[in-house]
């Protein structure tokens, strides 16, 4: 196993097929199928596995390509939180809702899983070595050069020797670096989504128990919210997302912003009074982007290098292993035709886009007060929840019967501006709605703020 390059400069060697950059989701789930398939793959990545990476909770449709990847079993079989639903609450700790996967009409995956990511991605890295890809780990990118007969990489050891690499197709899955589109000037951030995300890991956070176990749990606060991922028993994965003028008003102070947010939402310092943090806090700032081409001749962007939205929803993963495995197909194509550009490369950017487009959709209208006061209150009429019960599982593909009751929400969401289309909310008056629905008759009263009002 090779984890790296010589600390001399090399000449160029035989020309691979394809060359990966990074080995997270995309570029492993990519080199797995491509050097599956009998091609000669090289993932070149710049950190050395595994590593701590947040973006921990999955989706269901992530199930499908686990299934073709072969790993569906070895997932299963590690012992990850089966995550059944996501349940969205106000900071206030009232009203709530949870959206139970296996309740949506148009949603065919019934779970997800939330994961330790340094123990998930590095089970991805190696289903790749299995399947044939070879995989250089730190080892960092310099430059890339496409020419008619191929692509040209230069890449450097952590010794600091470099080496230049020859194939005939480059990917690009290097994560929000994006490395190939921000050098083309093709990486644009997204106007009017300029957040921060504040994260750690800790132990003796108040989660949902019993039959609720594994829930995902988020916390709505005024343009902005607080994800609760359960990776064990014992711990859990807390990140504050705010606006970056949130985070610019503290000054540095991390540790005072942490503590004063958790102060101010009242259900998130329920949650934490017995929490004790592990480790360090991580931040990352300004992450929402979008790129403009995610194909060109010889190469196809996959992952968070073909764009990032936001955490909200956890597309994260999903979005970056579904478009691995899609730039893997085209890119096979691709060298079988013996072409450097292909339409099936432009379908799948239109596709990609998209995918992100359907979720860009969803993160902007959750940072809106009248989608959260539908959200948190919905109504069984026209079962307008289950089309968005598929969104949210990952589902990239709508019927149409999905599709018309997820634009007779988003109308609803327009009204909801003008008129009371549902009851409006309070947030920090110290008396917020009091919760109904099913869920919450049924539940007792230890899980009743575990319960929430069920999403069809």
């Amino acid at each position: 196993m090779q984890r790296g390059i010589s600390s001399s400069v090399q000449q160029p060697e035989k020309q691979l097929d394809v060359i990966i950059l990074g080995g997270g989701p995309a570029g492993s789930t990519a080199a797995a199928l491509l050097a599956g398939s009998g091609l000669k793959v090289r993932v070149l990545e710049k950190e050395r596995f595994p590593r701590f990476h947040v973006g921990e909770s999955l989706l269901p449709y992530n199930n499908g390509i686990f299934e073709e990847l072969g790993i569906a079993q070895e997932v299963q079989d590690i012992g990850f939180h089966v995550k059944r639903a996501a349940q969205f609450w106000s900071g206030a700790g009232r009203p709530g809702a949870r959206l139970e996967f296996a309740r949506g009409s148009f949603t065919e995956y019934k779970h997800a899983y939330q994961v330790e990511r340094s123990v998930f991605d590095q089970m991805l890295l190696d289903n790749a070595r299995r399947k044939g890809a070879e995989v250089w780990e730190e080892c960092r990118y310099l430059s890339h050069n496409i020419e008619g007969d191929g692509v040209s990489v230069n890449c450097a050891s952590r010794e600091g020797g470099q080496q230049e690499l020859r194939a005939r197709f480059l990917i690009d899955a290097t994560g929000m670096q994006a490395v190939t589109a921000r050098q083309s000037g093709l990486r644009m951030e997204r106007d009017g989504h300029r957040k921060v995300a504040l994260f750690g890991q800790f132990e003796d956070v108040l989660m949902p128990s019993g039959s609720f176990a594994g829930d995902i749990v988020l916390l709505i606060r005024d343009q902005a919210w607080v994800w609760l991922i359960p990776l064990d028993e014992k711990r859990t994965s807390v990140g504050l997302v705010m606006e970056k003028a949130e985070h610019a008003a503290a000054r540095g102070d991390l540790e005072g912003l942490w503590q004063r947010i958790v102060e101010e939402t009242p259900e998130l310092k329920r949650r934490m009074a017995g929490a004790k943090r592990l480790g360090k806090l991580h931040i990352e700032a300004d992450y929402s982007f979008s790129v403009k081409r995610l194909v060109e001749p010889r190469l196809v962007r996959a992952g968070d290098a073909a764009g990032f939205l936001d955490p909200v929803f956890s597309s994260g993963v999903m979005l970056a292993m579904e478009s691995g495995r899609d730039a893997a197909r085209v890119v096979a194509e691709a060298l079988r035709r013996g072409q450097v550009m292909t339409t099936a490369m432009k379908r799948y950017e239109k596709s990609v886009h998209d995918h992100l487009s359907l979720f860009w959709r969803f993160v902007r209208a959750f940072y809106t007060r009248p989608f959260i006061e539908l959200f948190l209150q919905p109504s069984a009429h026209f079962n307008l929840m289950s089309a968005i019960n598929a969104v949210l599982a990952g589902r990239s593909r709508l019927p149409w019967a999905a599709r018309w009751r997820l634009e007779l929400f988003f109308l609803l969401v327009r009204l909801q501006r003008l008129i009371p289309v549902a009851r409006r909310l309070r947030w920090n008056d110290g008396e917020p709605p009091t919760l109904s629905g099913k869920m919450a008759e049924k539940a007792g009263e230890a899980e009743r703020l575990d319960a929430g009002v069920a999403m069809q």
